[in-house]
Formats: structure tokens, sequence, C-alpha cells
């Protein structure tokens, strides 16, 4: 349990005072916050409803007495899946709903100022109610700043990774609110880059500002990273289904198939070979080779020919637009290119290698200049 002191720290911290500040508002000096801190010495009595209403408290939660979190927290969110229901949508103008919920999470706030996941869900209410409820400029600058503070708390103090995210990204869809583009910037820069978390509130900030160019080549780039990561999840996928054995092989071909799609869309869709030459070429070989597995070798043929007709296509393409093809693309290619013919494709008592078809691939290859 918290001692007096080390509770005073925490409330006094979370709420973005120094000991200066508290001690100026308590007409105290600062040495005497710095000794209740340290549990040296206690607040005179009449000083602990004064010193509970500067932190925004109950003097229960101040002093320690409130006992029953756990049970408190289920009565308030079993209250607010009440004022909640029939809310169909997650941005539904239900502004009574939110201002309601709103008032609850402050109350228990005041008893249990350290809990990180109410005051998120407090700083959202108070979001959506500036959004959607109709309010005079007064009330709404002080939702406002209220819904700063509270997020600006939880980013700072919250053990909770992934709720410190969704506060930055909060955060920054206020600050787009009042048009203040340099803070939600400054929050933007904080946010992880990867999984496209930084990009959407770069787009956010970009489409308000109204530069579209800006928000396009922000989404190409979040769309290309996507699409290799979606990519590489469906080859992990298919790699992991070929060690399922034998009587698992249609799974396999599905998946291997389900990797080919995929490729094949992308490329319709961006144009980039680099899809082809990371992901296509060995989905073709590992498809081929799952077929002739099961001895089924006019599929593995098929797969072989659309192979190596798709290898001429890209080969064309690079010779083609010459210098604009990367050399990491054309060493890739070449690679496939020159292995291709190469491969066993057969068991021990099946060498398709041998067949008329095969051969004419391999010579289709061999003919390109």
């Amino acid at each position: 349990m918290l001692s007096f002191g080390h509770r005073l720290k925490l409330i006094r911290k979370d709420k973005q005072l120094t000991q200066a500040k508290l001690a100026e508002k308590l007409m105290v000096s600062v040495q005497s916050v710095s000794k209740w801190e340290c549990d040296n010495a206690m607040p005179d009595i009449s000083q602990i409803v004064p010193l509970a209403a500067v932190l925004g408290v109950t003097t229960d939660c101040l002093l320690g007495v409130c006992s029953d979190e756990a049970n408190d927290r289920n009565k308030l969110y079993e209250e607010i899946k009440r004022i909640n229901k029939g809310i169909e949508k997650v941005y539904s103008r239900q502004d009574g709903a939110y201002y309601e919920s709103y008032e609850l999470y402050k109350e228990y706030i005041k008893k249990y100022p350290l809990d990180y996941e109410v005051k998120f869900l407090c700083a959202d209410s108070l979001v959506r109610c500036i959004y959607y409820k109709t309010l005079a400029k007064e009330e709404k600058d002080k939702f406002y700043n209220e819904a700063v503070q509270l997020l600006k708390s939880v980013i700072s103090y919250d053990r909770d990774t992934t709720r410190v995210i969704d506060a930055k990204q909060t955060l920054i869809i206020l600050y787009l609110y009042d048009n203040n583009f340099s803070k939600a910037e400054e929050i933007a820069e904080t946010l992880p880059q990867r999984g496209s978390i930084r990009a959407a509130m770069e787009i956010e900030i970009y489409s308000k500002k109204g530069d579209n160019g800006k928000c396009l080549e922000i989404s190409n780039s979040v769309c290309n990273e996507a699409v290799h990561h979606f990519l590489w999840a469906l080859a992990m996928r298919a790699k992991r289904k070929s060690l399922l054995g034998k009587d698992k092989k249609q799974d396999i071909i599905t998946a291997w198939h389900q990797l080919i799609d995929g490729v094949k869309l992308a490329y319709k869709i961006f144009g980039d070979i680099q899809i082809h030459t990371k992901w296509l070429y060995s989905a073709f070989n590992n498809l081929a080779n799952e077929y002739i597995a099961i001895s089924k070798n006019d599929k593995a043929l098929e797969v072989i020919e659309e192979l190596t007709d798709v290898l001429i296509f890209d080969y064309k393409k690079c010779k083609k637009e010459g210098e604009d093809i990367s050399i990491e693309i054309k060493n890739n290619f070449t690679f496939y290119l020159n292995s291709c013919y190469n491969l066993r494709y057969q068991t021990d008592d099946n060498d398709i290698t041998r067949d008329e078809r095969f051969g004419k691939c391999k010579q289709k290859l061999e003919s390109v200049e």
C-alpha cells in the first residue's frame, strides 16, 4: 500500500504540478511539500481539504482509504454500458451519452486519479462532446483543456504502451480540431514509424492543412509497406503449412495459390516488378513442387509454363526500362532466370524435367534476348 507521501507525489506529478506550484496554491513553503512527500511530516488537518481540492481528488483518495477500486470500476463500467446501450456506431452523435459518461468517469477519477485506463476513456468522451455537443465557447474551451491534460497524463505516466499510443493519436485529433498543427506534428513525431501509426496521423495533419499531394505521397508509401508485409505473411503461412505433411497437401497448395493471387493483385495495382521478383517466382516454384509431390504432373507443368511466361515478360520489361530498374531487382530476376530450368522438379521416381513441355520452357528461357 502506498504511503501518504508517495501517493501525494504521484498525484501531484500526474496533475502536472511542481512542488513549488503546489506550495504556492496552498500558501505553504516548498520545504513543507517536500517533507510531506518524503513522509517526514504530514499536512495539518486543516490543509487536507484544500490539498485534495487543489489536486482534484477526494480526501479519501488522498488519505488512502479507497480500498475497493476493482468493485468501483466494475460498477462504473456497468453504468457506462447502460448509458451506451443502443449506440451502434463508434462515432454516433450521441452527445448526451458522451457527456453523461464523462461525468461518471470524472467522479471515479477523483477517487482513483492514477487509473489511466479510465482517464483515457474520460478524455475520449470529452473529445466526442467537443465534436458533437452544442457548447458555448467557454465550456468548449474548458472541455478542450481538460481533455488535453487527461491525455498528457496518460502519455506521461501510463505504463501501458498501447494506451499511450492511443492517447497520442487522440491528442493529435484534438489539436487538429483547434488547428494547432505545430503541436499535432510534435506528437506525431513520437509515434512508432512501423505499422502505419505515425503515417495515419501525418495524413490527418496534412489533410487538415489541405496538402493533398503530401497525403498521397504518404499513402503510397504506407501501401507499399503494407503490401510487402501482407505478402510476407502469406508466404510464411504457406511455408508453415508446407510442413504439415502429405495428407495436408490440398491445404498447402491452396495457401501457395493464395499467395500467387495476392501477388498478382498487388502487381496489378502498383505495377512494381519487385513484387514479382520477391514473391511470385518462389511461390510458383514451391507450388510446382507441391503438385509433383502428389503426382499431379500436368498441374505442375502448367505452373512452370506460367512462371516461364512471367519471367520472360519481366525480363523484357527490365531490358526496356534499362537503368530505371534497380540493380537489386535485376540481380533477383537474373537469379530466377538462370536457375528456373536447372531446378530438379522431381521426386525419386518422377522426373518431369524429361517432359517435352518442360523442355519447351527451357528453350524459351534460353532464347530470350
